[in-house]
């Protein structure tokens, strides 16, 4: 039977290398955790280093430019989707006025039944009633349809749309280098950055990239330079014009991707 001595001989190894392992195991650990915090401090915008000016314009002026232009231009032009509305409107009214003037006509051409002409009668009152409700709207959407339609025809405000198309795809292209390369330099971030997207989301910080350079690109498209707010004043769509219903959008989609970081 083995002494006391020879069994710890005997395990004495082994316990030697369990304590080697979890040694380092436990650097292995700490290296990795200061790795992990230093990158959340990197992508919450908390960095080390001096701090970054994602609002600047500087050496991006041709694009910004383009996108004051484009928002100049969209002024006076209505938005796609209110110029259908508005089309709707004009043609729901002259059907009702043709259904009116076909009743009228058809009561004046001669005899009928009774049950029949108090019928027609009745529809082309109530027909009448419609049209003399709606005819004010429909002058109204009538004649903002055809502003829309000479604003159009001017060349230069066509030029300027197509180039701000272009220059949208571009700062987005601009905000994603910006962003990067910020997070690479552990620069700090600006507070209403670390206001508006918070902490990094995990595992997937996916969403949380795309939220922060759609909110860089928009501050830089709309000349936001609020510090603290991270979208400025809420834009109001009530115009109907193309330049502010795209701005009240963008403005929307970046809040609900905001709020879909929130835990």
């Amino acid at each position: 039977m083995p002494t006391e001595k020879e069994r710890l001989d005997e395990v004495e190894p082994t316990v030697a290398d369990l304590v080697a392992t979890t040694q380092a195991l436990t650097a292995e650990l700490n290296r990795v955790s200061e790795r992990l915090h230093v990158l959340e401090r990197r992508l919450s915008g908390a960095g080390s280093g001096p701090d970054e000016d994602l609002d600047s314009t500087e050496g991006i002026a041709d694009t910004v430019n383009a996108l004051r232009a484009a928002w100049d231009a969209e002024q006076e032009l209505l938005a796609d989707s209110v110029r259908a509305d508005l089309n709707a409107e004009v043609a729901e009214y002259e059907s009702l006025a043709q259904q009116r003037d076909a009743g009228l006509a058809k009561l004046s051409t001669g005899r009928m039944p009774r049950f029949e002409r108090d019928a027609l009668q009745h529809e082309v009152q109530n027909l009448e009633w419609r049209v003399n409700a709606q005819e004010a709207g429909a002058r109204a959407a009538s004649h903002r349809l055809s502003a829309d339609r000479l604003a159009a025809e001017e060349p230069w405000r066509a030029e300027a749309v197509m180039a701000g198309d272009k220059a949208r795809q571009e700062v987005l292209d601009i905000a994603r280098r910006r962003l990067t390369r910020a997070l690479a330099a552990d620069t700090r971030l600006p507070l209403w950055f670390r206001v508006g997207l918070g902490e990094i989301t995990t595992p997937d910080p996916s969403r949380w990239v795309e939220a922060a350079v759609a909110l860089v690109a928009y501050r830089l498209e709309y000349g936001v330079v609020d510090p603290i707010s991270p979208l400025g004043e809420i834009p109001s769509a009530t115009s109907g014009f193309a330049a502010w219903v795209r701005r009240a959008e963008a403005h929307t989609d970046i809040v609900d991707q905001l709020e879909s970081l929130r835990p």
